[in-house]
């Protein structure tokens, strides 16, 4: 079926416009997840189904920062589609997955009363926070490639309860066949919605960059500063960092780090997305 210039499946055609529907007619919105393993066209296919959801969909809509998402989620007119594309993680996925989660929650009234349209495009469902991957997610939509002939624009879709059971099954081994989606695989074809020159720039920019939020850029100077005063306390550097830090549960950095944390403090540039 051919909706807004794209071709769908007609029972993928047929579940957005009930989305969009209920959306629009019940005072809600909607969260996606596009995931699958790099080049199989997850990006193509969330902008895809963008479009079918707001035809006025554009690359103004398709994020690759945290600060730009969050900006765009407060701006965007009511009902707009908006997607946050996975290289705004480049720099560190699970880092900033986890500053997303906690500003998606801060916000999760406000996208119900915009009734907007959230997609998200990642490596695997399974990096999502708990709570978001189990009740702020709706659908998960899951790219792979042909077991065959290596060919990518296949995917398969998790409704609501299968997506859950699949994320306490499957998270342990990243598992994506217990259970199995209730419904047929899926085809889509290498189109893109908006310009693919422009968006290709675009991602390739944010890639370069190492583009820092300013909430982790917040984080990432007080840890530094911290880390920076308990290394000149005798005390504390005797006991041996390593102990604190599994005192309270978390990883240890390595004295390499902590020495280039030391050496390069108040130095380091780190460059903000504009």
């Amino acid at each position: 079926m051919k909706i807004n210039g794209v071709f769908v499946d007609d029972i993928v055609a047929e579940q957005l416009e009930r989305i969009k529907k209920d959306v629009e007619e019940n005072d809600k919105d909607w969260v996606g997840v596009y995931d699958g393993e790099e080049g199989s066209g997850k990006s193509v296919l969330a902008m895809q189904h963008a479009i079918v959801l707001d035809p006025k969909f554009t690359l103004d809509n398709v994020c690759f920062t945290a600060d730009q998402f969050m900006e765009r989620l407060k701006t965007a007119p009511k009902g707009s589609c908006i997607m946050l594309d996975e290289a705004y993680s480049a720099a560190n996925a699970r880092a900033a997955l986890t500053e997303v989660n906690r500003a998606m929650i801060g916000v999760a009234t406000e996208m119900r009363q915009r009734n907007l349209f959230v997609l998200f495009v990642l490596p695997t469902f399974f990096d999502l926070d708990k709570y978001f991957a189990l009740w702020r997610c709706r659908t998960l939509f899951h790219c792979f490639y042909h077991k065959k002939t290596g060919n990518r624009g296949q995917y398969i879709i998790f409704p609501k309860t299968a997506k859950k059971m699949l994320f306490l099954l499957g998270k342990k081994f990243y598992n994506y066949s217990k259970p199995k989606s209730p419904y047929p695989t899926c085809k889509f074809l290498k189109y893109y919605v908006v310009d693919e020159t422009e968006y290709r720039k675009k991602k390739a920019d944010a890639f370069k960059r190492r583009v820092v939020s300013g909430m982790a850029k917040k984080w990432k100077g007080q840890r530094d500063s911290l880390i920076n005063e308990l290394y000149h306390n005798k005390e504390v550097l005797s006991a041996g960092f390593e102990k604190i830090f599994l005192k309270w549960g978390s990883k240890p950095l390595s004295q390499r780090e902590i020495q280039r944390i030391v050496q390069n403090y108040g130095e380091e540039e780190v460059r903000e997305d504009s």
